[in-house]
């Protein structure tokens, strides 16, 4: 009998609704698993529970916590996640902030071809 790979599992961290939707619809044609959590200190304790978790899709401007100090304390527990940062702003000095913590990063409006190139870069998806 042969096995089937399981599906990949990412973690949207993202506090508006529409931007959520959105990118679960983007990524409808990945055949992943995605799950959704809304702020910092959910993210963090998602990612401590589901050690499954294969990447984080994570928006910079989240409420409670934000999304660089939720990512600061996931890579403390798991530093080998990758983490991909999202956000409106693309300011060089802001890049180069996140650029330390984050492994990917990507301006909002969201480039659907993009996104799935750098997810699928840490994925292993063909």
């Amino acid at each position: 009998m042969k096995e089937t790979p399981e599906k990949k599992i990412i973690l949207i961290a993202e506090d508006e609704e529409y931007n959520y939707l959105l990118i679960e619809e983007l990524l409808l044609e990945l055949d992943v698993t995605l799950f959704h959590t809304k702020d910092g200190v959910e993210t963090v304790e998602f990612c401590r529970q589901n050690p499954a978790i294969d990447l984080v899709l994570m928006d910079i401007k989240m409420p409670i916590m934000d999304g660089h100090a939720a990512a600061i304390l996931i890579k403390e527990f798991r530093p080998e996640l990758p983490i991909i940062a999202e956000s409106a702003y693309a300011l060089d000095h802001e890049i180069r902030k996140y650029g330390e913590i984050f492994d990917e990063y990507i301006t909002k409006p969201i480039n659907e071809d993009e996104l799935k190139a750098k997810i699928l870069k840490y994925i292993n998806k063909h």
